[in-house]
């Protein structure tokens, strides 16, 4: 997935701390949290693949155990190329989620390839599955919720939480 505008909802906030360094902040959905954590443990690789450099984004990959996390490439294609060689992937068997342009030439080179409903037109266009949700708000959820439907593994989670 990208991170601005699909883990989170695309807003920078820039703070100068008491030695003039610049320091970054970023809100990301607890719901899409919990739900990429979920992932891991049932054999599904998550990842992201971002045109900034971020230590939080870095950090919160870390904490969601994350297994691709690729930073400060504007170029997505050619990572999400990358990525598919180590795993043992065709494009096939996988998904990207995007907002933005330069999104879209790493969605094209996946069998699912995601727009958060907030996306630009043209990168929904380019999309076989369109969000409820926005980035940032619950559109990786959403998106976890339908992946792990389809492939039988939901009612383990709904087990895991006592609700069935």
């Amino acid at each position: 997935m990208d991170a601005d505008g699909v883990l989170t909802d695309g807003k920078l906030y820039h703070f100068v701390d008491h030695a003039g360094n610049v320091v970054e902040f970023k809100g990301t959905h607890s719901r899409d949290g919990i739900a990429l954590a979920w992932l891991p443990g049932l054999g599904i690789r998550t990842g992201i693949i971002s045109g900034r450099k971020s230590a939080g984004l870095a950090a919160r990959a870390e904490l969601l155990k994350m297994t691709y996390v690729v930073q400060e490439t504007h170029f997505k294609a050619p990572a999400i190329e990358a990525i598919l060689k180590e795993a043992g992937l065709s494009g096939d068997e996988a998904a990207f989620v995007g907002d933005d342009f330069h999104d879209v030439p790493a969605m094209r080179r996946v069998g699912l390839s995601v727009a958060v409903a907030d996306a630009r037109p043209e990168v929904r266009k380019a999309a076989d599955y369109v969000t409820k949700a926005k980035g940032g708000d619950g559109a990786l959820r959403e998106l976890v919720e339908i992946i792990l439907k389809a492939q039988g593994k939901w009612p383990e989670i709904l087990k895991r939480y006592q609700l069935t």
